[in-house]
């Protein structure tokens, strides 16, 4: 919700809280008639508190971003003991499995491509037949340095599909499932740093915003 459209919402509360201040009197039984004007009022309080702060959000940001480095490795040719997954919403690496609950423990898996370039393969890309509850994630190629991209697009993601990226190459995270009260995504960003074939060794940078809808991928507190 942008910035628009809660000035709209902080007039209309002011023009409902002036009515108030002059009930309208029903000429045949004498009696002011608040209750229509009580409930716009009630209807337009709910609708600034869901959006909330943080630039017309749900709430205001309380997880600083922060850039980490990984080394994780592929999913092919490596012992099952090594992680080789990577899960947003905790930022821990792991191995891929299914969980005896039925549910999935990972959002993005890697692997090694015979050319050296990196797969960062989304969980349903990987799961066939997903259990229920699983991630959707959105992939798009994102031009530039990592440390310059600043904001997360908010449209172009191709979700639950395979990214294929060379070293120095990065790309942003629509995350739907996000815990989030009113459904918004988290967003994130990776860089392969490198690889280590003779490791089957992938290095990487990422950067996830944990905030509901926040898009900033810088580090710090997000505000928008």
């Amino acid at each position: 919700m942008g910035t628009t459209l809660l000035h709209h919402i902080a007039g209309a509360l002011r023009s409902t809280q002036r009515a108030l201040s002059f009930p309208v009197r029903n000429s045949s039984v004498g009696v002011p008639e608040r209750a229509p004007l009580l409930a716009a009022a009630a209807a337009l309080v709910a609708v600034a508190a869901a959006c909330g702060g943080g630039d017309g959000l749900t709430s205001p940001a309380n997880s600083p971003n922060v850039v980490r480095s990984y080394s994780v490795y592929a999913l092919s040719g490596s012992s099952t003991a090594l992680p080789a997954a990577y899960q947003f919403t905790s930022e821990a690496l792991v191995r891929p499995q299914i969980l005896p609950s039925g549910a999935v423990n990972f959002d993005v898996a890697f692997d090694i491509a015979p050319d050296g370039r990196v797969r960062v393969m989304p969980v349903r890309a990987v799961v066939p037949n997903a259990p229920q509850g699983s991630p959707s994630i959105g992939v798009l190629r994102l031009t530039g340095a990592f440390g310059s991209i600043g904001r997360a697009p908010d449209r172009g993601y191709a979700y639950d599909s395979v990214a294929v990226l060379a070293v120095g190459e990065t790309i942003g995270f629509e995350i739907t499932s996000a815990p989030c009260v009113y459904g918004e995504p988290y967003y994130a960003k990776l860089a392969v740093d490198s690889v280590i074939l003779a490791e089957r060794r992938i290095v990487f940078s990422s950067l996830v915003n944990r905030n509901c809808g926040y898009r900033a991928l810088t580090e710090g507190l997000p505000k928008n």
